[in-house]
């Protein structure tokens, strides 16, 4: 379970390897994009991502190659491949909350996405205890969700298994249930919690596949104790 969502936090936080193709392999009509800019504070860096898939969002994985013609920039920088994303990726100093990304693929067709307006989140004062054996609300320091909007919150030890996942995309929520349920894996002791707001909207030029664009905003983590 942690090893999925410490990339989709990236922890989308960090992708990990696998298989991928030259995207000039494939039928360029049927590369599905996803694109991130996704902001660390616990770095104070900002990630743009880009990743394209063969047949749709759980398809094959493809890399650009410069050799073809194909090639992704971000606000006039090209994105280089980088492995440990299984993506393209280009990193840059603060946080950068507005953009667009250009995809131009081997057939010459180019492809322009703002990423949406996204917003900053951080935890509540306090907030340095988990009761794992009743419901706790975390009502996070930030605006109510709006459209397009979700919140995500992982928290978890270095133990396989010992985490949980919480989760709203309710339109005008401001909190988040942790119910007994969910935290019932919970290892009593030191945890660390991960929160995200992310504001995701399909993109406006892409192939027949489609594709999603995102904003995400990440505040630095925070250590808790979990007890009984």
């Amino acid at each position: 379970m942690k090893r999925l969502i410490v990339p989709l936090f990236a922890l989308g936080l960090i992708m990990t390897s696998c298989a991928k193709e030259d995207s000039s392999d494939v039928n360029q009509q049927k590369i599905y994009a996803d694109y991130e800019l996704f902001y660390n504070a616990n770095e104070d860096k900002t990630h743009a991502i880009a990743q394209f898939r063969f047949g749709g969002p759980t398809g094959t994985v493809l890399e650009l190659s410069d050799s073809t013609g194909a090639y992704v920039m971000f606000e006039g920088d090209t994105i280089p491949w980088n492995p440990w994303y299984n993506a393209h990726e280009k990193e840059y100093a603060g946080n950068i909350t507005t953009g667009s990304f250009s995809y131009t693929n081997t057939d010459g067709d180019t492809y322009v996405n703002a990423v949406p307006a996204g917003e900053s989140i951080d935890y509540p004062l306090g907030f340095d205890t988990i009761n794992k054996s009743m419901a706790q609300t975390l009502a996070w320091a930030g605006t109510a969700l709006a459209q397009d909007q979700k919140v995500s919150v992982f928290v978890g030890s270095w133990t396989w298994g010992e985490d949980a996942l919480f989760y709203t995309d309710a339109l005008g929520a401001t909190e988040i249930i942790m119910g007994v349920n969910q935290m019932s894996n919970l290892a009593l002791g030191t945890s660390t919690v991960y929160m995200d707001r992310i504001t995701a909207t399909d993109i406006s030029q892409g192939t027949p596949e489609g594709g999603r664009i995102r904003y995400k905003y990440r505040p630095t983590n925070v250590q808790v104790q979990v007890v009984e």
